[in-house]
């Protein structure tokens, strides 16, 4: 609850890992002796903000998943109400269905929190300055983790010949947690339901029915586990920073 505005956050964890290359889900890779999926959501969910959690998994693995969860929410200590939902194709379609699962159980929420299942090092205390900002600015729909870009950008064309360089200072790269108003974020998905166009990111379904976001510098250990050598890089994070980020 923030300044009695209820906060669900949603968890899209569909993802077949194909980029891991080795034939597991990585939602579900152990990460010393949790699943991934099982570190995003202890960082997540110890921020007490968040009134309830939405995870988005495969659709055959909805009930083997809600299993783990109940013992591991006991295990773990953690009170927060988590549901687990079949996901879609896309991760745009998982949202989707969050929200829709959200609309339909009559939840009167404010804000949604979107964060990849599979970014376990979510910012310890961060939260607050992604709805503080949409406090702050009646003109903002949205609060988005992002870095500043250190390498060289070039454009290329389609044979990889560079033609261009990016001016890198107005370029940033974008992660979750994103932090939207909801009832803005639903309307933003019916419309890119109804439209049929796809995005990579919340934020840029936002943008397309002209609504504005604001980037929320974020830390660099705020990373997402995609190829093998990341997930080398996440266990040095959790032995090093010893979970507490």
């Amino acid at each position: 609850m923030y300044n009695g505005c209820k906060v669900i956050a949603l968890v899209p964890a569909a993802g077949m890992g194909q980029r891991m290359g080795i034939g597991q889900k990585k939602q579900y890779l152990l990460l010393k002796d949790k699943e991934i999926l099982n570190w995003t959501l202890i960082h997540l969910l110890r921020e007490p903000i968040i009134d309830e959690a939405i995870v988005i998994v495969p659709r055959d693995d909805v009930l083997e998943v809600e299993e783990k969860m109940t013992s591991w929410l006991s295990r773990e200590q953690i009170s927060t109400k988590i549901s687990v939902i079949e996901g879609g194709a896309t991760r745009q379609e998982s949202v989707r269905k969050g929200l829709i699962k959200i609309e339909g159980d009559g939840f009167q929420t404010s804000f949604v929190v979107i964060h990849d299942g599979v970014r376990p090092f979510f910012p310890k205390n961060m939260l607050i300055r992604f709805l503080e900002a949409l406090d702050h600015r009646s003109d903002i729909e949205g609060a988005i983790a992002g870095a500043e870009v250190t390498d060289t950008l070039k454009t290329i064309n389609p044979e990889k010949v560079i033609i261009g360089t990016v001016d890198r200072s107005v370029v940033w790269s974008v992660q979750t947690p994103q932090v939207f108003r909801f009832d803005t974020l639903m309307k933003a998905h019916r419309y890119a339901n109804d439209h049929a166009f796809e995005v990579t990111d919340d934020a840029a379904i936002i943008e397309a029915i002209g609504k504005k976001t604001v980037i929320i510098p974020c830390s660099s250990e705020n990373i997402k586990i995609t190829k093998p050598v990341d997930l080398i890089v996440a266990e040095v994070l959790l032995e090093t920073y010893k979970v507490d980020l």
